[in-house]
């Protein structure tokens, strides 16, 4: 992910971009968005990139981790100026009364702290910012600190709808009620703060529609979606994809993950080896958890790897490319990888939600373990059929999604917000 985030930058100066009134912009953000080993990191990383080609950019974010200050060199070459704040991880008792007791969601009061308004006072005092871009909506707190500065909050996803889509999988009484409690307070909190934002930009059409139905106000809100390097993710060699694999890629850490790994490992995959027993299936992806572990140890067929510098070696030597997802929000960068790289991809409705594709021609779907099996095995019968399938995919991707296109959107937005 390293390497990728590298591979954006050198390439971003050789490509022409739209010449715009440069505009001295705060980026605020809940994490330092390299290692770029999560989807949302990866977004953050190509926001901050395409607004730094016209702009100037100051990054305001979060630090967990000491190792953090590795990366700021990274966004200096950018022409981008960081300030870190640090933040520690809640502990098991802060959790337990965030949730059972405050009135905002836990995921988002954890990130409400003195010490970043006191970074955003000091900030103020010294810089003149002519807008303000918000990386996600955690950070929407702090917008009372800007006065008259436009801000603009970028929703990586519509929050209560993942909370809601938990509820709905999770088997155990005490756990449902509490994703149903934190989904209803997550609601209010969303619709509540849109109305705070000059602009707000939702990653999908169907996040869109969702943000426009809970939005008190008149706040515009614009569609920037995810995006993919169509450079780095490039059409491989279909000679080394030899296997009859299957591969994920995604942070194992993320809820949504575990739950698609564990539905596909538990219900989808013996479907699959009643037919061929010789599949292979690559989970790849940091932090993987004991369950999902655990699937690798019971059948040498399933190879968890932990967290990967690339990984396209993966993509590339793996036939299919599966996103059996139940739960989630936003659009998966996964699937726009894959897609550059040529790669058949069978997903369900929900994880190819928000994502522009045809099923048939461009992707394959199946929300029922039956379905997603029969697509499956379909891909692997047919070789044609898998190459058809990628090769669409790909030029879709290229057409659609690349982010030096939707970053020429972007640009387009705060421009016209700066005459407003």
């Amino acid at each position: 992910m390293i390497a990728l985030a590298m591979h954006a930058w050198q390439n971003s100066t050789s490509k022409s971009t739209v010449k715009f009134k440069k505009m001295n912009i705060l980026f605020l953000s809940p994490r330092m968005p390299l290692p770029a080993d999560t989807g949302g990191k990866i977004r953050t990383f190509n926001i901050l990139k395409q607004i730094a080609k016209a702009n100037h950019v100051t990054l305001l974010c979060f630090s967990f981790e000491a190792s953090d200050q590795d990366f700021i060199p990274e966004f200096n070459k950018l022409g981008i100026q960081v300030t870190l704040v640090p933040i520690a991880e809640s502990s098991i008792f802060q959790k337990i009364t965030g949730v059972l007791f405050k009135p905002i969601p836990f995921s988002i009061g954890k990130y409400h702290t003195p010490l970043m308004r006191r970074a955003i006072a000091k900030i103020l005092k010294t810089q003149k910012f002519d807008a303000v871009h918000v990386d996600h909506l955690h950070m929407a707190h702090y917008t009372d600190c800007f006065n008259n500065i436009p801000c603009m909050l970028d929703e990586h996803n519509v929050e209560y709808k993942i909370l809601e889509r938990c509820s709905k999988v999770e088997a155990g009484f005490i756990k449902k009620m509490l994703y149903q409690q934190q989904a209803a307070k997550m609601k209010a909190f969303e619709s509540r703060k849109i109305k705070d934002f000059k602009g707000v930009f939702a990653c999908s059409l169907d996040d869109q529609k969702i943000l426009k139905n809970i939005s008190s106000g008149n706040t515009p809100l614009h569609v920037i979606a995810n995006g993919v390097d169509t450079e780095y993710f490039t059409s491989p060699d279909l000679k080394d994809a030899a296997q009859d694999a299957l591969v994920f890629t995604g942070s194992m850490d993320w809820l949504p993950n575990d739950d698609a790994i564990t539905y596909f490992c538990n219900k989808i995959l013996p479907l699959i080896w009643q037919k061929k027993q010789g599949v292979k299936f690559y989970v790849v992806g940091k932090n993987p958890s004991k369950l999902v572990k655990d699937f690798s140890q019971h059948d040498p067929r399933v190879i968890v790897t932990g967290r990967v510098e690339d990984v396209r070696p993966y993509i590339q030597r793996s036939k299919i490319f599966i996103v059996p997802l139940r739960i989630g929000g936003g659009t998966r960068l996964k699937i726009l990888e894959a897609m550059a790289m040529g790669k058949a991809v069978v997903s369900t409705s929900i994880g190819a939600e928000g994502i522009e594709c045809r099923d048939g021609k461009n992707i394959l779907l199946g929300d029922t373990p039956e379905a997603f099996a029969v697509k499956v095995l379909l891909l692997l019968n047919d070789e044609q059929k898998s190459k058809d399938i990628g090769q669409q995919a790909r030029q879709f991707v290229c057409d659609h999604y690349d982010w030096n296109l939707i970053g020429q959107k972007l640009k387009s937005i705060y421009e016209e917000s700066s005459h407003v």
